[in-house]
């Protein structure tokens, strides 16, 4: 839709905002620990074969010797990001920089990640010219194959056939002989996770019976293989109570949901 209309409005989230404003910062301690100079590049990229192939990267660097990615990472990302000056950074961001590196011609781009708001890290991509070329025959194949035709391509994940069919019309459709045999297969699967829960729950029984008060459980070789810690209670708020002793209170901040489709499997 992005490519092929101009209906679509975009939508910055609370992390990508703070990466934004934060990006003149990370580049600037980037340049200051490495000695590098960092400028902003002006507009898109394009491909010198493949002019609908663009990069909007954040800086050049050392004179536009290599490119400067600069990134921004919640404490509990940390442990997607690897040994420093590696290239051990989220599987979505190498994409990003190999596509790049691709676009631009560059043999190397760095990352520069703020994590937590503290911790600053530099990582660092060499060129794989084996997976750059996969990314640029994969956008050319996208871009000849659903966004000249304009053919939405098929859902990749549940959110996606959220969004293409949000909701129900009433009618019904007659399945063929290829759907009928995936809702087969789907019932037969969901059969086998109901027995595999059950006997995961069964297991999980027996080894805390095992282990009883004890809070570890080791190996005779001193690993740890499992846990039962105790944790604080959340606290929750009784919505049942609110209702019944306040409900004039409980009906002014009492908001309706979007609604949403349900998928059943039926007999």
């Amino acid at each position: 839709m992005d490519k092929t209309s101009e209906g679509v409005v975009e939508v910055t989230s609370e992390p990508a905002y703070w990466g934004s404003m934060l990006e003149p910062v990370i580049a600037e301690e980037y340049s200051r620990r490495t000695g590098f100079n960092v400028e902003v590049p002006v507009g898109l990229i394009r491909h010198k074969d493949h002019k609908f192939i663009a990069a909007n990267i954040d800086r050049w660097a050392n004179g536009g010797g290599h490119i400067l990615e600069c990134k921004t990472a919640g404490f509990m990302k940390a442990h997607e990001w690897g040994e420093v000056g590696t290239d051990q950074i989220p599987e979505s961001y190498k994409y990003q920089v190999a596509y790049y590196a691709a676009i631009t011609g560059v043999s190397r781009v760095d990352i520069a990640v703020l994590i937590g708001g503290q911790e600053f890290r530099i990582y660092q991509y060499l060129k794989d010219k084996e997976m750059e070329d996969k990314l640029i025959r994969a956008a050319i194949l996208f871009w000849n194959k659903y966004i000249l035709t304009n053919t939405p391509p098929a859902p990749k994940t549940d959110a996606d056939t959220a969004k293409l069919f949000p909701k129900g019309n009433g009618l019904e459709v007659r399945a063929d002989d290829t759907i009928l045999q995936k809702i087969d297969m789907l019932q037969d699967l969901k059969a086998k996770e109901s027995f595999v829960i059950k006997e995961m729950e069964h297991l999980q029984i027996e080894v805390k019976n095992y282990m009883q008060d004890a809070e570890l459980l080791i190996d005779n070789v001193g690993h740890l293989r499992a846990t039962w810690k105790n944790r604080k209670g959340s606290k929750r708020l009784d919505i049942k109570t609110l209702a019944e002793e306040h409900n004039e209170i409980y009906k002014q901040y009492l908001k309706e949901g979007e609604a949403y489709r349900v998928f059943a499997l039926k007999q």
